[in-house]
């Protein structure tokens, strides 16, 4: 989704649905951020996250590709020993917040490390380039794109790959963030129109995913007054035929994974 469209509000409130049941010892959620983006607040508003689990919360704000993999390892063994001290928990939960954005770290790191300079600085020396050999453009890796695309690729995918693993081996929740982005085809052209794309690499990380949720909010006037509306519409689910519904709680939106999936009515929201 967009910014303020719901993501990580749908997420932290996930903990109060599956904490239902069990001792605050017995919860825990651990977030990777590395999304800048005001998701403290979030946690600290009550009709969010019970203030009773707020110490269940585990939240480190990454901003280098190093800082990820360090934090990948610390809490995986986290839920490693919450998972011997507490087996029959089903309340452990991994969040990763903004794939976009560590997307954006690892090209950064890869540039850095081969190339000496930042992603964005390599750009303007090759466009100086390009402009002093009288060409419009140079590719950004002199390598070849094909082989500096494989090293970055293979950074970012490693991430997820480790989490969903660990997702089955030590028994918690994977979820994960992805902005969307508008953008155009044919700008400037009497063809133009608008796009919107997921930020990263979603053709890496969507197949690992059992559900996929795109999350929209819309805004009307009424006189002084502001009408917000929050929907959520299932993509893709392993459980469920996809469908959309209004402004849900966990609770309404759970039962309506569940009358899909049982395919005996319609969804309802407010």
């Amino acid at each position: 989704g967009f910014s303020g469209a719901g993501k990580s509000h749908f997420a932290l409130s996930f903990l109060r649905n599956v904490a239902k049941g069990h001792k605050a010892e017995e919860v825990l959620m651990t977030i990777i951020d590395c999304d800048f983006e005001g998701q403290r607040e979030l946690i600290m508003r009550d009709d969010i996250v019970p203030p009773g689990l707020r110490k269940r919360i585990y939240r480190k704000v990454c901003s280098t590709v190093e800082e990820v993999n360090d934090y990948v390892v610390t809490f995986m063994e986290l839920h490693k020993q919450h998972q011997e001290e507490h087996p029959d928990s089903k309340a452990r939960i991994m969040v990763f917040e903004n794939e976009g954005a560590f997307y954006l770290m690892v090209r950064d790191k890869y540039s850095v490390d081969v190339h000496g300079q930042s992603e964005a600085d390599l750009l303007l020396s090759r466009q100086q380039q390009a402009i002093a050999q009288g060409k419009k453009t140079l590719p950004t890796y002199e390598e070849g794109q094909m082989h500096a695309y494989k090293v970055i690729n293979r950074m970012f995918s490693d991430v997820f790959h480790r989490l969903k693993m660990g997702g089955e081996a030590y028994g918690f929740h994977f979820m994960s963030t992805v902005l969307l982005k508008k953008g155009y085809e044919n700008y400037g052209q009497p063809t133009q129109r608008e796009t919107i794309t997921k930020a990263g690499r979603p053709d890496i990380t969507d197949p690992l995913f059992d559900w996929i949720v795109e999350f929209d909010q819309r805004q009307k006037g009424r006189g002084k007054e502001l009408e917000t509306k929050h929907i959520a519409t299932v993509r893709k689910s392993r459980t469920c035929k996809p469908f959309r519904i209004e402004n849900p709680t966990q609770k309404e939106f759970w039962d309506a994974v569940e009358v899909q999936r049982k395919g005996n009515g319609k969804v309802k929201g407010k």
